[in-house]
């Protein structure tokens, strides 16, 4: 059962984008799979979307939390018994984890917004008071009746 959720899941990632406006530049398109098969390495899927600075904050901060596993890692094993080297070693590989999730989640995102700046969004015009609905002009009013 998990085989197949997770299975639905990743062909629906990978499916994204299949219409193009027939004016776009084939060149310029970005494909939602190749985002997530470049974004494995860290900072990979934004070099793919043209967002250097992207990629060097993702695979910066995985190398941090990197170095910071192997050291809490060689800290735990000095002292086995220690139960707070042992959360700080586990802490470091959550944090890997996240910053990678991260990664996957804003390439393919990235890559399925590739034109979303090429859209216009429409105004609304200013209205002039012969567009205003008015209400129905009537004579005096009798309330005495």
């Amino acid at each position: 059962m998990k085989y197949t959720v997770l299975l639905m899941l990743v062909v629906g990632m990978l499916s994204g984008q299949t219409k193009l406006e027939a004016n776009v530049d084939s060149s310029s398109v970005k494909n939602p799979g190749k985002a997530l098969l470049f974004s494995v390495v860290p900072g990979g899927g934004q070099l793919y979307n043209k967002h250097p600075l992207k990629a060097i904050l993702f695979a910066g901060a995985f190398a941090y939390y990197g170095y910071g596993y192997t050291v809490a890692q060689q800290d735990y094993q000095a002292d086995v018994s220690s139960a707070s080297l042992h959360r700080v070693r586990n802490d470091k590989v959550w944090m890997m984890a996240l910053v990678w999730t991260l990664n996957i989640l804003d390439a393919y995102v990235d890559a399925q917004l590739w034109d979303f700046e090429k859209y216009e969004i429409e105004t609304v015009q200013d209205t002039t008071e012969d567009d205003m609905i008015k209400p129905k002009e009537t004579g005096p009013i009798d309330d005495t009746k």
